[in-house]
């Protein structure tokens, strides 16, 4: 009996020092990271976990579609001098590769041949093929997901590389086994050229960006149909957009949180083009552009109301103290899971601003520079927050890498590695998800 007591508890013990670990042994949780490859022969998503102060890569997946390589979708070609065709941000946009809100589906964009492709996710954290369908245009570079509804914001082919700029939305349902089906007639013209799309939290409206002209969209959303209203129901101005010394603000990518009566659309802006849309050509003031400057970054707050209508809540927010010298090149942002923060990357200067959030969800700067790489060499493309709200996964443009940052409770971020992944191209990558 003695023998059999110690066996029992000798059994107990050693569960009890199993229990809540995973696999690796670690007593956190894996989480699941996506980037896409953009290759011109096979568009391919490449599959990392991340626990404690590791990630390993756990598969590269195919996606039967095409990226466009190191060439930006303006068509313009490939320069190395040039911002806009040097490779590095070949989609200009975000949410470029998303999953639905259950967490079992993932969908990237295919930008080399204007399709998208939906795959499982399974319990490993690889993926499994489920379908290709066609989208709107030439060029998708954002999808937007709410329950079984997707829509995919598309930009058409410019050749020669001047307005005016074309673009469109297409709907799909997306079935229990991650079958994706085009929506009838759900096309909407945007006569303009996309940047990022998204759904509010509750699913009864579209937003959508537009690149140059700095208009944001709403669309109505029929739940039922999946179609969205025949023509925006609301739209809203980037604040400053060439006026008050102020140069163009560029959106690039956006988020929505939900507050107690309304939702709040957060905009990146970048400003890179004065008010006759030329760049500013000053040589060697960008470690990363040896030919042109910017104006100093923005971020601006959108409310969106209970019924569609868009308007502006906190406009032109500086990563900076004035229009020029701050931070420059906002392009992506990410609110904090407890909505209190907000994080702006600033592409050009390695470096990340941080807002605070109040509770109406407005914004002010609370760091300029709350991270920053002195010698500004980082491209900071694309970024996601761990489903844990944990870590911050940050794209290296220019490295083919991912940045993990360790978020504080006050919105501080802790640097904890850089991950250079051989399988991922040192330019050209887009879009980063985690599950």
């Amino acid at each position: 009996m003695k023998n059999k007591y110690t066996i029992l508890l000798l059994l107990l013990i050693t569960n009890s020092y199993n229990f809540g670990q995973n696999k690796t042994g670690t007593t956190e949780n894996a989480n699941y990271i996506y980037v896409a490859t953009n290759d011109k022969h096979e568009n391919s998503v490449i599959a990392f976990k991340h626990f404690k102060n590791k990630i390993e890569e756990i598969g590269e997946f195919g996606t039967k579609g095409k990226g466009t390589g190191n060439i930006e979708i303006f068509d313009w070609g490939y320069d190395i001098t040039h911002p806009l065709k040097d490779g590095i941000d070949p989609l200009i946009s975000a949410y470029s590769v998303y999953k639905t809100n259950d967490n079992k589906f993932l969908l990237v964009v295919n930008p080399g041949d204007g399709s998208l492709t939906s795959f499982k996710i399974k319990e490993n954290g690889k993926l499994s093929f489920v379908n290709i369908v066609k989208t709107g245009d030439i060029h998708p570079l954002s999808i937007a997901v709410h329950k079984n509804i997707v829509y995919v914001a598309s930009a058409g082919s410019v050749a020669p590389p001047t307005p005016p700029f074309t673009g469109n939305l297409k709907g799909f349902f997306i079935d229990n086994n991650g079958k994706l089906t085009p929506i009838e007639n759900s096309m909407r013209n945007l006569n303009a050229r996309p940047s990022c799309t998204m759904f509010t939290p509750d699913g009864k409206f579209l937003a959508v960006n537009e690149l140059v002209t700095g208009l944001t969209k709403v669309y109505a959303v029929n739940k039922k149909t999946g179609k969205l209203s025949k023509d925006p129901i609301s739209q809203a101005q980037s604040p400053n957009n060439g006026t008050n010394g102020r140069w163009l603000a560029i959106p690039v990518g956006f988020d929505i949180a939900s507050f107690k009566d309304h939702h709040v659309l957060y905009a990146a802006e970048a400003r890179f083009l004065n008010e006759k849309g030329m760049f500013r050509e000053e040589a060697n003031v960008v470690p990363q552009s040896s030919k042109y400057s910017w104006q100093t970054g923005s971020t601006t707050a959108y409310k969106i109301d209970k019924n569609g209508m868009i308007s502006v809540l906190s406009p032109d927010v500086l990563t900076g103290n004035n229009s020029e010298g701050g931070e420059i090149a906002n392009c992506w942002i990410e609110i904090s899971p407890d909505k209190k923060h907000l994080w702006a990357a600033n592409a050009l200067s390695s470096s990340y601003s941080l807002y605070d959030i109040s509770d109406s969800g407005a914004i002010k700067l609370d760091k300029r520079a709350a991270f920053k790489v002195k010698d500004e060499s980082l491209f900071f493309g694309d970024l996601i927050h761990s489903t844990d709200g944990k870590y911050l996964y940050q794209l290296i443009g220019n490295k083919g890498a991912i940045y993990v940052f360790k978020i504080l409770s006050n919105g501080n971020l802790k640097p904890m590695m850089m991950h250079n992944e051989p399988l991922l191209p040192k330019t050209g990558s887009f879009g980063i998800i985690a599950n």
